[in-house]
């Protein structure tokens, strides 16, 4: 069996190589691996110096030659990728040692599977730390099992409800795909979400199992932290919006997968005028709450709406006092 491992890579030659080694270590006995370096615009002799360490080795680096950002730079890999399954690795996580062997076997046991996920070791400055490991647990408990076998969950036909009710929970560097899948490309217009988007698209066709024993290395960073915590999460909320009309477009869904869809926007949309009334944006935060509303939470955003008034009144609070 062959796996290409798809590594999008921007301005990362000091974290790249620790990806690539651990990608190419994969290989063993029945299995075959190739490794596609995507890059997107690095401006740090990445490519030149990738050429020169790998010379010889089974990997490939491949301008972008689609949309720029993280769903063009996959897409692009993901079309000159030929191997059977199809890999996920960011360039600055690590697979652990047996994890494509894992896949493939699971793979191979199972036919209907089509995207595996598994769990994510996480580390930060070389110490163990529970990052998403509680939030993972937490979500993995309530995934629709159809059965599990030696290590392997293997999900059923409502993991698509699923993926509506609880989000993407689950590291992209774990994913292995069937080549087919990855060949419905991920929306590049998105710039956030755009691997969650993915996920749902694919679970509406395709059956999810998940590995569960760890299956990557991911080390914390300033550059790698999601957007659930970033400080500035407003400013991903119009993207995650835009996956959201996405899902709402395609055909055939259910009206409870609709209302799902609905909620899901109007949490998106009540948490933007939270954050707008924090940093006392009050028209702007009304206009939040309104577009909310439309979609949902219909207390929750009239007594918002309520208070606006009452917090604009309020004198703005000054820096605490040590």
């Amino acid at each position: 069996m062959k796996i290409s491992v798809v590594i999008p890579t921007w301005n990362r030659r000091a974290l790249i190589g620790a990806a690539v080694d651990s990608a190419l270590a994969q290989a063993g006995p029945g299995l075959e691996v190739e490794v596609l370096v995507i890059d997107d615009g690095s401006t740090d002799d990445t490519v030149a110096w990738l050429a020169q360490r790998y010379a010889g080795r089974p990997l490939r680096v491949l301008r972008n030659a689609r949309t720029k950002g993280p769903a063009g730079a996959r897409n692009t890999g993901f079309l000159a990728a030929q191997g059977d399954l199809v890999a996920l690795l960011d360039s600055d996580d690590v697979y652990l040692p047996g994890h494509l062997s894992a896949a493939a076997a699971a793979f191979a046991a199972h036919r209907p599977l089509g995207v595996l996920f598994g769990r994510a070791q996480y580390e930060c400055e070389g110490r163990p730390v529970d990052y998403m490991g509680p939030n993972f647990e937490r979500k993995l408990a309530r995934a629709p099992l159809s059965f599990e076998d030696d290590g392997l969950l293997v999900f059923g036909a409502d993991y698509f409800s699923h993926l509506l009710d609880h989000g993407c929970y689950f590291n992209l560097s774990t994913v292995v795909m069937r080549r087919d899948a990855a060949l419905e490309l991920m929306c590049e217009e998105l710039r956030i979400a755009e691997d969650y988007e993915f996920w749902v698209r694919l679970a509406r066709s395709r059956t999810f199992g998940c590995l569960e024993v760890a299956q990557i290395r991911y080390c914390l960073h300033g550059g790698n932290v999601s957007f659930e915590s970033a400080l500035q999460a407003a400013e991903n909320a119009p993207m995650l919006l835009r996956a959201y009309r996405h899902m709402l477009a395609y055909p055939g869904l259910a009206a409870a997968d609709v209302a799902r869809i609905h909620r899901n926007m109007a949490e998106v949309l009540f948490d933007w005028g939270y954050r707008c009334r924090q940093h006392r944006r009050w028209l702007e935060a009304a206009g939040r709450h309104l577009q909310s509303l439309r979609h949902g939470r219909r207390g929750a955003n009239l007594l918002a709406l309520v208070k606006l008034p009452l917090f604009a009144l309020l004198p703005a609070k000054g820096p605490k006092q040590i």
